[in-house]
């Protein structure tokens, strides 16, 4: 007889190697797609700040039926009462609003002597201009 090579015997120690790596396999996968379904934010719709241009120029040029489409009803009311003064209003910034917890955006205009503050909140996978205010610009107190 010839002797062969003996074969490596299966022990529960090797079995239970391989489970707790494949445990730990599934583990990272899955916590890995929770990562990405947590981080993975789109902005809906059309940006933000294209909507609050949008709506300044219809307010400017009287467009109602844009108006329509991009508004709240209070934010309807609102663009309203500007149709026609924002002819001189140059963009400035748009961004998380401040003191908000919700997704709204802020979409600031400015003029000499003036600003437009447009307030955007996310409605049906849209921006909707849901504020507008025009006012004086803030300036520093002197003494």
């Amino acid at each position: 007889m010839t002797d062969s090579a003996s074969q490596p015997t299966k022990t529960s120690s090797s079995t239970r190697t391989i489970i707790i790596v494949v445990v730990a396999v599934i583990i990272l996968a899955g916590g890995g797609f929770v990562v990405y379904k947590l981080t993975n934010k789109k902005d809906v719709g059309t940006p933000a700040v294209i909507v609050a241009q949008t709506v300044r120029k219809a307010a400017d040029t009287g467009n109602q039926a844009t108006i329509d489409k991009y508004t709240t009803a209070q934010g309807k009311a609102e663009v309203a009462l500007l149709k026609g003064k924002l002819s001189g209003v140059k963009f400035a910034q748009c961004g998380p609003a401040p003191f908000v917890k919700d997704k709204t955006k802020l979409c600031t205009f400015t003029q000499p002597g003036g600003q437009l503050a447009l307030l955007l909140t996310p409605s049906k996978g849209s921006w909707l201009v849901s504020s507008a205010k025009f006012g004086p610009v803030a300036v520093t107190p002197t003494t």
